[in-house]
C-alpha cells in the first residue's frame, strides 16, 4: 500500500517535470528546424537532432528541474496524503485495496478480512459496528492522521532545503545517483525474473502443446455430444470423458463414493417450439432471435396470452437492503394487472412483477445481441399449494425479451418512446409504482415444458499436495488451489444444436492439458490442487449457479472439510475471441490479477485486465448482496478478448478456435498454478 502511495504522489510530481520538460525541448525543436541543416545532408541531420537532444537535456537537468525540485517534492507529498484519504473514504464502504471476504459470525452480521492488510480494511467494518464498538475506528483513523500529516511535513521540510540549497541534497539527488538507481531497479527485475525456480517453471510451462488442447476440444464439441447440453445424452459422455481423463492423469477422487463424480439435480424449461409474438398493428411481425426471444427470468416462461400492453415502472427503495432481507412494494400487495401483458425496463422490476397477477410481461434489453442468444430457461414454476387449504395458487405466464426498436412499436400509439419511459423512471418517488396504459394488444406463445430433477454429474479430482498433513496445524498442504471450468451448455433448442466449441469446451481442454503438462514435467506442488469441472446449467435446489457453487462441490468429499481455500480460478472461451489478447478479472484479488498478468508477460502473451466491476449498490440500495471485492475466497477468471460475440450461438464451432489461443492461454496458466501451487510469496 505504501509502495502504491509512494508511486501515485511520486507520477503527480513527475507530470510537472515532463510538462516542463515539453516545452524546453520543443523550443529547441522550432530553433533547429530554423536551421537550413536539413537541406544538407542526411548525416548532418542526425547529428544536429542528437546535439539538440543532449543541449535539451543539458537545459532541463541544469536550469529547468533546479527550479522545479522544490514544487515537485510539494505535489508529490501533498497527493501522498490525498491517496491516504481516498484509501480511507473507500475503505469505510467495503472497498479496499486486494479485496478479502466476508465472513459471517452469529453475533455480527458480517466483518471483511482483508486479502492484503491495509489500513482501509480495518474501516471496513465500522459502518455497521460503529455504535457497540466506536473505539474500533481509532486506530485506523490515527494511522491515516500521522501518515498524512508525515507526508506534508516531510514534503515542507524537503522544499525548504531545496529553496535554502542544501549541499548535503545536492550530493543525494543528481544525475549519477538518479541513474544508479534506475539500474538498480531494472537490474533486481530481471535478477528476480530469471533466478530461483521461476526459469524451470517457464521451461515446464512451455511444454503446453495448443494442438493437444484443440484435440479434447474437438471432441467436446462433436455433434454428438449434442454441445454437451443440459438434458442431453452429450451432458453425460462429457463428464464421462472427463473423469476418464483425470484418473489417466493420475489425480485422485475427489466426488462421492470414492469417485470422480458428484450427482446433483436440476430443474429447467425445454423449448418445444419457437415462441411467438404477434404485435396488432400494421407493420411486419417481429423475428425471434432479432426482435424478440425467450426471457430467462425468475419464473419458468409459459403459456398463452393476448392482451392490451399496460407499461409499469417502479421506483427505488426507500430503506437499505440488509444480508438476508427483502424488499416488496406495498402498493403490489393489492395490484392486480389480470387482462394486460407488462411492459417493463428492468430485470429487477420483471422480477417484482412476477408476484402480482398479469397475463405476460415484456422486458426491455438494451443490449440486442442477447436476443441471438441461448439461455437456459428458469425452472421455478410461479404455481404453489398452500398446505393449509390445499388450493393452488398462482399460475405460469410467458415472459419475452424485446428490442429497444419492438418496443418503440408498442408505444408509438400512445405517445411514447423508450427514452421518454426511462426519463419519466428516472422522475419516479421513492417506492412509487408507475403505469400507463397502451393502445396496442399483442399475442404471445411460448410453448414449453417444465424438467424437474433432471441428474447431472459434476467431475471433480484432487493433487493433494506434499507439504504435510499429520500434526500440522497450518502447512501448505491444507492450502486449497481451486480450478474450476463449466462444460454444459443450456439445453437443446428449436433453432438446433450448438456446438459451444469455444464456450466452453475450450476451457476444459486447457484445463485438461494443463494438468498432463504439471504431471509429465514431474512438478511436485506443496498445496493442493482440486480440479473441477461442474455443470452450471439450470437450478440447484432452487438456485442459480455460479461460482459460489464451489461450497455444494465440497459437500462431495468430507475430507475437503480440512482444507483451506487459498484461490479460485475460471476458465471460460479462451480459444478465441474477437479480439487478441487474453482477458483477466480477479474481482478485486490485487495479488491474483499481479500474478496472472506477470505470468502471461513471462510466456510473452499479451494480456489485458477487464474491469473488475464493483458493485456499490448493495451499500445504499437493493443491490447484489455480495460485492465483487469481497468474495468467499480471492477469485480470478481468464477468458479471451471478446469471447461474447460467438457464444451461446450457432457460430460457436470448432473453425473458430486456434491452437495458438489455446497455447497462450494454457502456458500463462500453467506458469501461474505452478507458482500459486510452490510459492507463498506471490
Amino acid at each position: 500500500t505504501m509502495i502504491l502511495i509512494l508511486a501515485i504522489g511520486i507520477r503527480q510530481g513527475m507530470q510537472a517535470f515532463v510538462i516542463a520538460l515539453c516545452f524546453v525541448g520543443w523550443g529547441e525543436i522550432m530553433q533547429f528546424g530554423r536551421s537550413e541543416v536539413i537541406t544538407i545532408r542526411p548525416k548532418m541531420f542526425i547529428e544536429s537532432a542528437v546535439a539538440t537532444g543532449a543541449r535539451t537535456f543539458r537545459i532541463v537537468t541544469r536550469h529547468v528541474l533546479p527550479n522545479l525540485l522544490s514544487a515537485l517534492v510539494s505535489i508529490a507529498a501533498l497527493e501522498m496524503g490525498a491517496v491516504l484519504i481516498l484509501l480511507g473514504e473507500l475503505g469505510f464502504i467495503s472497498i479496499f485495496i486486494g479485496g478479502g471476504s466476508r465472513i459471517a459470525l452469529v453475533w455480527l452480521q458480517t466483518i471483511q478480512y482483508s486479502d492484503v492488510p491495509e489500513w482501509g480494511a480495518m474501516l471496513s467494518d465500522i459502518r455497521f459496528l460503529v455504535r457497540s464498538y466506536p473505539w474500533t475506528g481509532l486506530y485506523p483513523m490515527m494511522a491515516f492522521f500521522v501518515a498524512i500529516l508525515s507526508f506534508n511535513l516531510f514534503g515542507e521540510g524537503v522544499r525548504r532545503m531545496v529553496d535554502e540549497g542544501n549541499p548535503l541534497l545536492n550530493r543525494i539527488i543528481n544525475r549519477y545517483t538518479v541513474l544508479l538507481t534506475v539500474v538498480a531497479v531494472l537490474g533486481y527485475n530481471w535478477v528476480s525474473a530469471n533466478s530461483g525456480a521461476m526459469p524451470f517453471y517457464r521451461e515446464q510451462a512451455n511444454q503446453f502443446y495448443g494442438e493437444r488442447a484443440l484435440y479434447h476440444t474437438s471432441i467436446l464439441s462433436d455433434p454428438r455430444m449434442y454441445g454437451r447440453a443440459l438434458g442431453s445424452p452429450g451432458s453425460d459422455l462429457a463428464s464421462m470423458y472427463i473423469g476418464i481423463n483425470f484418473k489417466e492423469l493420475g489425480l485422485q477422487p475427489g466426488g462421492e463414493k470414492a469417485s470422480f463424480y458428484q450427482e446433483r439435480l436440476r430443474s429447467f424449461e425445454l423449448l418445444n417450439s419457437v415462441p411467438v409474438l404477434i404485435i396488432d398493428d400494421a407493420g411486419s411481425q417481429p423475428i425471434n432471435g432479432k426482435d424478440y426471444a425467450t426471457y430467462p427470468g425468475l419464473n419458468i416462461s409459459l403459456g398463452e396470452a393476448s392482451a392490451p400492453v399496460r407499461f409499469i415502472s417502479l421506483g427505488e427503495f426507500a430503506s437499505i437492503e440488509t444480508p438476508g432481507g427483502s424488499h416488496y412494494y406495498p402498493e403490489l400487495d393489492s395490484a392486480d394487472f389480470s387482462g394486460d401483458i407488462l411492459l417493463t425496463l428492468t430485470d429487477r422490476e420483471a422480477d417484482h412483477l412476477s408476484r402480482v397477477p398479469n397475463d405476460g410481461v415484456l422486458v426491455i434489453t438494451e443490449y440486442p445481441t442477447l436476443l441471438g442468444q441461448r439461455f437456459t430457461l428458469s425452472g421455478r414454476s410461479a404455481k404453489y399449494t398452500n398446505p393449509s387449504d390445499g388450493h393452488t395458487y398462482g399460475k405460469d405466464i410467458p415472459y419475452l425479451w424485446i428490442s429497444e426498436h419492438t418496443a418503440n412499436r408498442l408505444l408509438i400509439a400512445s405517445g411514447y418512446s423508450v427514452d421518454m419511459l426511462r426519463e419519466l423512471a428516472v422522475e419516479h418517488n421513492i417506492d412509487q409504482i408507475f403505469d400507463i396504459p397502451l393502445k396496442t394488444n399483442v399475442d404471445m406463445v411460448v410453448d414449453g415444458t417444465l424438467v424437474e430433477k433432471w441428474p447431472v454429474t459434476n467431475v471433480i479430482g484432487i493433487w493433494p499436495g506434499t507439504e504435510g498433513y499429520d500434526f500440522c496445524a497450518d502447512c501448505l498442504g491444507k492450502k486449497l488451489i481451486v480450478v474450476m471450468v463449466q462444460y454444459d451448455s443450456p439445453p437443446v433448442g428449436p433453432e438446433g444444436i450448438f456446438p459451444a466449441a469455444n464456450d466452453n469446451g475450450s476451457g476444459v481442454a486447457v484445463m485438461l492439458e494443463a494438468i498432463r503438462v504439471m504431471k509429465e514435467t514431474e512438478y511436485q506442488p506443496y498445496k493442493s490442487f482440486l480440479f473441477v469441472a461442474y455443470s452450471g446449467e439450470g437450478l440447484d435446489n432452487g438456485q442459480r449457479v455460479d461460482y459460489t457453487y464451489i461450497s455444494k462441490i465440497l459437500q462431495a468429499n468430507s475430507a475437503f472439510s480440512n482444507f483451506e481455500i487459498e484461490a479460485i480460478v475460471l476458465l471460460r472461451s479462451v480459444g478465441g475471441g474477437a479480439g487478441e489478447r487474453l482477458e483477466i478479472s480477479a474481482g478485486g484479488s490485487l495479488r491474483l490479477a499481479e500474478l496472472f498478468e506477470k505470468a502471461a508477460k513471462r510466456m510473452g502473451v499479451d494480456t489485458e485486465r477487464s474491469a473488475d466491476l464493483i458493485d456499490i449498490s448493495v451499500i445504499y440500495d437493493a443491490g447484489n448482496y455480495t460485492l465483487e471485492s469481497s468474495q468467499e475466497a480471492p477469485l480470478v477468471r481468464l477468458y479471451r478478448e471478446g469471447w461474447e460475440e460467438r457464444s451461446r450461438r450457432a457460430i460457436d464451432t470448432l473453425e473458430n478456435i486456434s491452437a495458438d489461443a489455446l497455447e497462450e492461454a494454457g502456458r500463462a496458466l500453467s506458469l501461474s498454478l505452478m507458482i500459486l501451487g510452490r510459492e507463498t510469496d506471490y
